[in-house]
């Protein structure tokens, strides 16, 4: 990418998916060590 701004805006959402993505691996594994459903 030529543009800086645009460079640091990809790395940003780069890290926004990131996030999300843990806390939904956070709420699967919850639920397979408790047995109990964290989607409600």
């Amino acid at each position: 990418l030529e543009y800086p701004v645009i460079r640091h805006m990809n790395n940003l959402e780069s890290v926004y998916t990131y996030e999300g993505t843990h806390e939904i691996h956070t709420l699967i594994l919850g639920q397979a060590i408790t047995g109990q459903s964290a989607f409600a």
